[in-house]
């Protein structure tokens, strides 16, 4: 392995001692040093997912958004034409009218229908 000096200050220093002494976690300073550089290379590794996943999240978002945005802009459509055949009713012409309203009439409406007739102009259809 190849050989490096470093300069570290006194803090460090007794971490160092303290981590590679007796009962320390590391059988010598080198280890624990070596261990800390390992650290921070996977640190810099785990940030960069960090961000990776940070990134396919906005795009996620982004996408829920835009498909909030398809789907209300769908329930607008759909209410129009829910809408549509009242507008089209609207249209009708006075034997159509008359057909839907026999063929919404009960046996006694149709009855008292033949007598005074089909109030076809008549808006609501509860006669």
């Amino acid at each position: 392995m190849p050989r490096l000096t470093i300069t570290i200050d006194d803090e460090q220093s007794q971490l160092l001692d303290d981590l590679s002494g007796e009962g320390g976690e590391y059988d010598s300073k080198s280890e624990a040093v070596r261990d800390f550089i390992q650290a921070g290379k996977e640190h810099r590794e785990l940030q960069t997912e960090i961000d990776t996943l940070r990134d396919r999240l906005e795009a996620r978002e982004e996408r829920i958004d835009e498909l909030e945005s398809q789907l209300r802009q769908r329930s607008n459509i759909e209410d129009k034409i829910e809408d549509l055949p009242d507008k089209i009713r609207g249209n009708e012409t006075y034997n159509e009218r008359r057909q839907r309203k026999l063929d919404r009439a009960t046996p006694m409406q149709r009855l008292k229908w033949k007598i005074t007739g089909v109030p076809v102009d008549m808006d609501s259809d509860d006669e």
